[in-house]
Order: C-alpha cells, then sequence, then structure tokens
C-alpha cells in the first residue's frame, strides 16, 4: 500500500470537521499532526488525572467555557500508510457548535471599551487589565487553512504554531510567543511574558516605564504562585527582550523541580491561568472588569492548548490567534493596560499584532 501525506491527511480532517491538532513547538522543525476518534469534556483537576497522551484547549475563563481534551489515536509527521488514513476516514463528523456572532470593535467602540476599563484602574478596583478586541478579515476561507497552517509554520519558527479543531472550540490558528507551562527532564517551567514594542534593525529596544511596570505586574504574579505552592530551589532567567516577529516583549523564565507540584497540576495550573499577560490584577477582579467592558466573548482567545503526555507537559497560550468563521476570520487581538496607558498607542498595539496573522494571509495564493 502507498503513502499518504501529512498536509492530505490535514486537509481531510478540515474539511470533514474531524478532531485534529497540528503543532510545531518552537525551534524546531517537525510538524505533528494528532487525529482523535472522540472529544471529551473535563475541569483542571480532571485534565491532569487522566493517563493518556491527550492534546488539550482550554479557555479563558474555565467558569463560561469547557475544558477539551482528546486522546492522540494517530500520529502523523511526515506521512501516514495509506491503511492509517484509511482507519481516520472512518471517524465520524463532528459538526461545530455555534455559538452567537462575534462583536467586531470600531476604533470608537474600542474607545470607549479603554475609558470605560481604564476608569477602573484610576479608583484602584484594579492595577491593570488586558483588553481584547476581534478584527475580522474575509480574505481567507477554511478552505485555505491548511495552506496557512504550513506557511504560519515557516514564518514563526521561534513560536508554538498550532492549528486545532474541535467541535466545542471550532477552528483556531495561531502562533503563540508565550510558554504558560512544561515540563521536562524533571522540571518545570514558567514565564511571565509582558510589553510589547515594535522591532527595528537599527535601535535597540529601549523599555518605557509603563511597559517595565506592565512586566513586574506579572513577574510578582508567577512569584506569588510559586510561593503559594512552597516551590523552592528555582532558577530565575531574564527579564531579557526576546523578537517574536515584528514585536519585542520582555520575558521572565522560572524554572523549579516539578516534584513539587506533581500531585497537585490540576490547582496549580488553575491559580496560574489566565496570568496578569492576558488577564490582569487581581485577577478575579480584572476578569469581572473584562466581562463587563468587552463586547466578545473571548471563548478559547487567551485560554492555554497543547499536548499532556506522561512527564512531558508542554502548554502554550493562545495568543496571536484567529478563528475560522463563516465568512473569513476573527482576528483576536489584546494588549495591557495599566495607568500609564493612551487609548490611540494600545490600538496601534494591536493593530502591530494584527501582523503577526495578516503577513501571512498576505502570502496565500
Amino acid at each position: 500500500m502507498g503513502k499518504v501525506s501529512q498536509s492530505e491527511i490535514l486537509i481531510y480532517c478540515i474539511q470533514q470537521y474531524i478532531p485534529f491538532a497540528i503543532y510545531k513547538l518552537p525551534n524546531e522543525d517537525t510538524n505533528v499532526l494528532i487525529v482523535s476518534k472522540t472529544v471529551d469534556e473535563t475541569d483542571l483537576e480532571g485534565l491532569f488525572a487522566r493517563s493518556e497522551d491527550i492534546f488539550t484547549v482550554a479557555p479563558f475563563s474555565c467558569s463560561q467555557n469547557k475544558t477539551v481534551c482528546f486522546k492522540c489515536d494517530y500520529e502523523i509527521e511526515v506521512e501516514a500508510e495509506e491503511s492509517v488514513f484509511n482507519e481516520i476516514r472512518q471517524i465520524k463528523t463532528h459538526p461545530e457548535i455555534r455559538d452567537e456572532l462575534p462583536f467586531s470593535a470600531t476604533y470608537t467602540d474600542y474607545k470607549k471599551q479603554f475609558e470605560q476599563l481604564f476608569s477602573e484602574i484610576k479608583t484602584g478596583r484594579i492595577s491593570k487589565a488586558i483588553l481584547s478586541r476581534i478584527k475580522q478579515i474575509s480574505d481567507i476561507g477554511k478552505e485555505l487553512a491548511a495552506d496557512f497552517y504550513y506557511k504560519l509554520s515557516v514564518a514563526y519558527p521561534k513560536a508554538y504554531t498550532f492549528m486545532v479543531y474541535t467541535p466545542q472550540t471550532g477552528l483556531w490558528t495561531g502562533a503563540s510567543p508565550e510558554l504558560l507551562f512544561k515540563t521536562e527532564n524533571g522540571e518545570g517551567t514558567t514565564v511571565s511574558l509582558a510589553g510589547t514594542q515594535r522591532n527595528s534593525d537599527l535601535i535597540k529596544a529601549k523599555w518605557s516605564e509603563k511597559e517595565i511596570d506592565e512586566q513586574k505586574i506579572v513577574t510578582d504574579f508567577v512569584k506569588d504562585i510559586l510561593l503559594k505552592y512552597g516551590i523552592s530551589n528555582t532558577r530565575i532567567n531574564g527579564p531579557e527582550t526576546i523578537v517574536a516577529g515584528k514585536m519585542s516583549h520582555l520575558k521572565t523564565q522560572y524554572i523549579f523541580p516539578v516534584k513539587q507540584v506533581v500531585n497537585v497540576l490540576g490547582r496549580f495550573i488553575n491559580d496560574l491561568h489566565p496570568t496578569p499577560a492576558v488577564c490582569g490584577l487581581p485577577k478575579n477582579e480584572s476578569m469581572q472588569v473584562i466581562s463587563e467592558v468587552e463586547k466578545h466573548e473571548r471563548s478559547y482567545y487567551a485560554g492555554f492548548l497543547g499536548r499532556i503526555q506522561s512527564n512531558n507537559i508542554k502548554l502554550f497560550v493562545n495568543i496571536r490567534s484567529m478563528k475560522f468563521v463563516d465568512k473569513g476570520v476573527d482576528l483576536y487581538l489584546g494588549g495591557g493596560i495599566t495607568a500609564g496607558s493612551e487609548a490611540e498607542k494600545e490600538w496601534q498595539e494591536t493593530e502591530l499584532k494584527a501582523g503577526t496573522m495578516m503577513s501571512v494571509i498576505e502570502k496565500l495564493g
């Protein structure tokens, strides 16, 4: 029997609504395609209690949307035997569960939301919150999704590139620069990532007080979580400037013995997610303000996703991403609002972040 390419199987899964995930880890060369027969809904405690090799997609708010996961029934790196593809073709279709139409904010809408959120910062209710919006693009449809993914994975080799479909989430793709949590060789790693600046080949990044403060808020939050769980012997790298496409960010990395949280991973991740980098501080108050101010539901934007295997967990934050919808794609864009923020600059930052996806869309034939 012959072979079937990964791309052919990916196209089939997209067209037939078969649960799948394809991803490439940062600084690696291999796109890994996972195909599953079924999808389960769970909570974070149940997620880390499972013993199977699974892929998961968690929402921004675990109280508002379900965390989904699926077993890695088939794994394809370059190609598969035709017999494997025949088995995949026997998987029943899983049509998307449709949500309400999302709200796409104009600058006028965004500025009004900014002012609402900023007033909550001035009153002291919160110190920081992320304001997100949706930018709708009609230049790409689902028929180009597979081509888009492969171009995306080439364009951003340092990012976690992904495309995933489940009936609960719909079809998402992105190039995330932000690790939430990973385990490797007995060590756990998490990061604080904040501050955004346009790259320049001529000028080294100079961080403003606002951007440094934004990074410190996330850093202090991560430190408090590590302290809560009694995590010791932590190695701290940073803060350092990292490049993510056309942008630079400030990043601090925390590495610690994973055995200190291995039995409480569900609770640990629940406390860690969402970090102030995608939510705000204090966390619960910021989530409440976001729900009051934003007119769209984030659903799986600013959630996390990735593969969970025994002693090998790789979870990334779902940012620099978009969802395929009936008439194109919805780009989800966010930026951190603090006491030093200005509406026009924050809007421009979201436009800059839109460039991650737009630059690849423009390459499609």
